[in-house]
């Protein structure tokens, strides 16, 4: 089934304005023309309010530009006789060209389109008025529609805001689609609340510079926390703050191994807030078309050679059959005695035979980087949204766990509820949690009146 999008705020907002303009006019007697200040409240709706604002003053410009040219040329045509009225569309076509480049010139290029129509509104309005009179109707009432969009823009229902709780969401199966992408209303909602000061970070198993490209949009504030919880990461400052990484021994002793097999390895190494990853000769054809098509990122940095002893070793990634795999991990469960090592598998980006085998330190996971997260803000409740057995232990640490509709057997089992969907469903569910109507209760867990489920 296909992606439907749904109805947003700015559909509804946009409906409204143009009903409030057609009632004004209906009030002023019907005197007036509506469809220039409905055209006007379409053209200057927004999705954030502070655009809005900036919108309106520039379309009043615009408003002015298109009035003052648009009387130019309505006096012009007073002059030209009814049996050469095509020159009249010439004289108003070519003015289109001094309106748009004043536009330019002003350095307010968005209220182009606006002041061509207001132009063309006072130059092809039929009726015996003066083009004074005709310019200064379309003007007001263009002005008029601006000035209504702005206002519904401005209109919010009284929400109180809880602040007292973090919000974790994973991030692929999650907001985040392989199809879609994050949708437009995920991100203006998500920007909106970001904007009204909620604590919000996102949990993956991607690396900071896989997930650029995708969240770039996102005006995010806090640390994400990346690479299946071994680090955190400022995105604004473009640094680690925190990384969990395998020890220096353990590390010896694992690349050891790794050779004495003759496999190959990439090294994922943090240095100096710089993720390096180091690789050598490839041994199977699947290594390198990892290399390839992850290479050209602008923020990967691959080093072909041995690794510096400075930097923190985040994880060690093996591109290997399901056997080999599972030799490596035997193994090396035998060899760490300390119970140091995690080992993670990934068959959703390889052939049906081979898997992407990631070991960590023990205690690189997504809940251990979020009680981390939890020490540096003034929230002490989560809120955490998941989607794979990945995102099972946080959210069996939250104090509320919410699972995507299509969600694995684990993270159901870890979740309170389940949602109905997922990246849109996500973003309702924070809406709701963060800016709740004043007579909308929270759920028991969040008051403290519902202990935890514990499985």
């Amino acid at each position: 089934m296909g992606y439907f999008p749904r109805i947003g705020m700015r559909m509804i907002k946009t409906a409204i304005a143009v009903g409030i303009c057609f009632l004004i006019s209906i009030l002023l007697g019907g005197n007036g023309k509506p469809i220039f200040s409905a055209i006007a409240a379409i053209i200057c709706m927004q999705p954030y309010v502070e655009h809005s604002v900036e919108v309106a003053f520039n379309r009043t410009i615009g408003t002015v530009i298109g009035a003052i040219f648009g009387l130019l040329a309505g006096f012009l045509s007073l002059y030209i006789p009814r049996e050469y009225e095509y020159l009249q569309y010439v004289i108003i076509s070519f003015t289109i060209i001094p309106v748009l480049y004043t536009t330019v010139l002003l350095k307010k290029p968005g209220a182009s389109a606006l002041a061509g129509v207001v132009l063309l509104s006072i130059t092809l309005s039929s009726g015996d008025a003066t083009p004074l009179m005709n310019a200064l109707n379309r003007s007001l009432e263009t002005i008029e529609g601006i000035l209504v969009s702005l206002g519904v823009n401005m209109v919010h229902l009284p929400r109180r805001r809880e602040k007292d709780f973090l919000f974790v969401t994973g991030f692929d199966g999650a907001i985040y689609d392989e199809k879609v992408g994050i949708t437009p209303y995920c991100v203006f909602e998500l920007n909106q609340l970001l904007k009204n000061g909620m604590a919000f970070t996102i949990a993956t198993e991607r690396t900071p510079a896989s997930l650029m490209a995708d969240i770039g949009m996102l005006h995010m504030e806090l640390p994400l926390i990346a690479m299946d919880g071994a680090v955190l990461y400022d995105m604004k400052e473009r640094r680690y703050l925190a990384c969990q990484g395998l020890s220096a021994e353990m590390t010896l002793r694992i690349e050891a191994f790794l050779n004495e097999l003759n496999l190959h390895y990439f090294l994922n190494i943090v240095w100096q807030d710089v993720l390096l990853i180091y690789y050598h000769d490839f041994k199977n054809a699947e290594e390198e078309k990892l290399y390839q098509k992850l290479r050209l990122s602008p923020h990967r940095n691959y080093v072909y050679g041995e690794r510096p002893e400075e930097g923190v070793v985040v994880y060690i990634l093996l591109v290997v059959k399901d056997e080999v795999a599972d030799l490596v991990t035997e193994k090396l469960v035998a060899m760490d005695t300390e119970k140091e090592l995690l080992f993670l598998r990934d068959k959703s980006e390889t052939p049906p035979d081979y898997c992407h085998l990631k070991i960590y330190h023990k205690n690189a996971t997504k809940e251990y980087m979020m009680h981390r997260l939890l020490e540096m803000v003034p929230q002490k409740k989560t809120v955490v949204f998941g989607s794979n057995k990945n995102d099972a232990a946080m959210m069996r640490a939250a104090d509320l766990a919410f699972v995507t509709v299509n969600a694995d057997a684990e993270a159901l089992k870890a979740a309170n509820y389940q949602l109905k969907g997922s990246g849109d469903s996500i973003v309702r569910k924070i809406f709701h949690l963060y800016e709740p109507l004043p007579w909308r209760s929270l759920p028991k867990e969040l008051r403290g009146e519902k202990k935890k489920k514990v499985d």
